[in-house]
């Protein structure tokens, strides 16, 4: 006789690889939000070690000359916008941090599915091999049962 929940475990079989994939998919994402991370991290450690010395060529264009209210201008502006950049990329560290933390959540989420999943599937495994092994002993004492009686029925001489 067939296992009566042979789809139904077929189904969480099903559901158990997908969940695999999607904790994988969830690990490759995770990964890339770290290198990411540790890209934004060193794109900024080395805008703060040059900073200063950029700062100091554009003071040092203006310092002890005569120069015009415009050429201050330009030096005030491009210090700003050194001071902007630094800005840009502590913000894209910050995003970076926050998008690997979504992604940390997201892996997590996915652990505890294919965890989930895998003990449904489990359950029907164990509840198969129950039932099997029912219908084995079941089987077996038919199998004595029939050689009772056919030891039973020997003609008497």
């Amino acid at each position: 006789m067939s296992y009566a929940l042979e789809p139904l475990l077929k189904i969480r079989a099903t559901r158990e690889d997908r969940a695999a994939g999607a904790l994988a998919a969830a690990k490759r994402k995770t990964a890339e939000a770290v290198a990411n991370l540790e890209a934004k991290q060193e794109e900024l450690e080395n805008f703060e070690r040059t900073k200063e010395e950029r700062r100091d060529r554009i003071y040092e264009t203006i310092i002890g000359r005569t120069v015009k209210r415009d050429n201050i201008d330009l030096a005030n502006e491009g210090i700003a916008k050194i001071d902007e950049e630094g800005a840009m990329r502590v913000d894209g560290v910050k995003r970076a941090e926050k998008n690997l933390d979504d992604r940390k959540s997201e892996e997590e989420a996915a652990r505890l599915d294919f965890v989930l999943s895998a003990k449904n599937r489990m359950k029907i495994d164990e509840h198969k091999a129950r039932h099997t092994a029912d219908e084995a002993l079941e089987a077996e004492r038919k199998a004595e049962g029939e050689l009772e009686d056919f030891v039973a029925r020997k003609p008497e001489i």
